[in-house]
């Protein structure tokens, strides 16, 4: 048997062997760590860096994720900077608010990935569709999405957006004279019935159980997703990978099968995208032409169904979120409200009206305040990219493959150094056009820009002029909700942190 003092003896060796290990997985470490950041020197010896922690970076400073969008934009006045490079976790990526580097970012071939730190927990869901795709697949894919979003195409869906807006007055006056209430929600609502039935031609009617529960399982899945990229930032994206999570995306593929196989069993792929040439009483909606290139080869069954989610996901989010932050804008400023209301009721001295394209080219003033709400609240506040191959960035930096370049569009727009002292205020006029003129194009991005911007931007902008128009011309909108207090929240589209509540009066002409 060993003595006491043996025991002690192979107990203080084993504890010295832990503690050498440990020494030597520092050690090492920490000399990874080294050669990391002398790889990525060319990058930080010319332009502000901000290191943290080692091996953590600058996580910590952006928990929890109301304070990420602030966070990233107070290096920019702290570091008396247009463009930054900060370490998350054991990398860098560059954040910059220039405009012609933004420029660059964006024109550039070498760019055209999308920013694996933002975009990864989108592709979890939707893997590899439109918006989070490699650039081959990319590339194939938006060429046969454009016709979708032809002229054609979108004349023919003002008809559902005419349908939407009217269902969103009828649901709202339902409110009318009964206090402040959250009308967050039920926007949301009704655009994303119309996004699904512009996206997937079913007509969404009221009551049906099937598309009640179409429109909740989007809803969970859209705010799931949200989740999962907070708990990502922190490496711990599995956290928010719930069952509701994984039940809403089974729900959906489910649902496009069973309509896939619809539409294969009454023969209805034969229409080809030339259908928007038919005119505006014709519409095809996404799935039809989609299923049109499945069957000439050009598209996989499985890329059917995810560009579908992924289109409506996307254009509900930034619709919706586009509709509400002008209709708070304008609550908050009534004499901007008032301004526009005397614009749409020289056009529409009636309250029963169909607004068409011809519409939309007589509202400048509308034009303003939807440019400048997204000025102030853009529905997507960052973008990423990343680098294909070794690409100069600008005369000083090279940056190496699958290096990330993040634009906070948030912090662009308000800028004081491109949109002056009072770039914190909500002011239509900045979209009087001199000033337009006086600005570099490239400080003003709301849909992105280049050949990545939203593939659905003009569906958009038409979605939400439409909506506001009729929206203002019936219901007048106040808050008591004050400017200053608004704070904003990133979970992939622009949220508010508390979200006011609105109160609804029916207009008397």
């Amino acid at each position: 048997m060993l003595t006491r003092s043996e025991k002690f003896d192979s107990c203080s060796c084993g504890q010295w062997r832990f503690l050498y290990l440990i020494t030597f997985i520092t050690v090492l470490a920490y000399f990874y760590l080294y050669l990391k950041r002398r790889r990525f020197q060319n990058i930080t010896s010319n332009i502000p860096t901000v290191f943290g922690i080692p091996f953590i970076g600058i996580v910590y400073k952006l928990i929890p994720i109301k304070r990420f969008l602030y966070a990233i934009s107070s290096y920019f006045e702290e570091l008396n900077t247009s463009t930054y490079a900060v370490w998350l976790g054991i990398s860098p990526i560059i954040i910059t608010i220039d405009p012609e580097i933004i420029k660059t970012v964006t024109s550039s071939a070498e760019f055209l990935n999308k920013a694996e730190t933002l975009y990864d927990p989108l592709d979890g869901a939707v893997p590899e569709g439109i918006i989070t795709s490699k650039v081959n697949k990319w590339k194939h894919n938006r060429k046969l999405m454009n016709g979708f979003f032809n002229h054609k195409a979108l004349m023919s869906f003002i008809p559902v957006f005419n349908r939407g807006s009217n269902i969103a007055v009828n649901r709202l006056r339902k409110m009318s004279g009964r206090g402040e209430h959250k009308l967050f929600d039920l926007i949301k609502r009704v655009i994303l019935e119309v996004s699904i039935e512009t996206t997937m031609g079913i007509e969404m009617k009221e009551g049906s159980t099937e598309n009640n529960e179409l429109v909740e399982t989007f809803s969970i899945m859209m705010n799931r997703i949200a989740k999962v990229a907070v708990c990502s930032t922190m490496g711990l994206g599995f956290l928010a990978r719930t069952s509701s999570y994984y039940k809403s995306i089974r729900f959906l593929r489910k649902f496009l099968n069973k309509l896939i196989e619809q539409h294969t069993d009454n023969n209805n792929t034969s229409r080809n995208s030339e259908t928007w040439t038919d005119g505006k009483e014709s519409m095809s909606s996404f799935l039809e032409i989609a299923l049109n290139y499945c069957e000439r080869g050009q598209l996989q069954r499985e890329d059917v169904i995810i560009e579908s989610i992924s289109l409506i996901g996307a254009s509900f989010e930034t619709v919706a979120t586009s509709i509400y932050s002008a209709l708070l804008m304008l609550a908050m400023h009534p004499d901007v409200q008032e301004n526009l209301f005397q614009e749409i009721y020289t056009l529409f001295p009636q309250k029963n009206m169909q607004v068409t394209y011809e519409h939309l080219k007589q509202v400048p003033y509308l034009d303003m305040v939807v440019e400048e709400t997204l000025r102030l609240m853009p529905s997507i506040p960052v973008v990423g990219r990343e680098t294909i191959h070794k690409t100069k960035l600008t005369s000083q930096m090279v940056l190496p493959p699958k290096m990330q370049v993040i634009i906070p569009i948030f912090s662009l727009h308000r800028s004081k150094t491109w949109w002056g002292p009072e770039a914190h205020l909500f002011n239509p006029n900045n979209f009087l056009p001199e000033n337009i003129a006086k600005r570099h194009p490239y400080a003003y991005m709301p849909f992105s820009k280049g050949a990545r911007n939203c593939v659905g931007r003009r569906y958009a902008e038409i979605a939400v002029r439409i909506s506001l128009i009729t929206l203002v011309r019936n219901l007048k909108f106040s808050t008591s909700f004050k400017y200053e207090d608004l704070h904003f929240v990133d979970h992939i589209s622009l949220l508010y942190d508390v979200e006011p509540n609105l109160q609804v009066d029916l207009r008397e002409i």
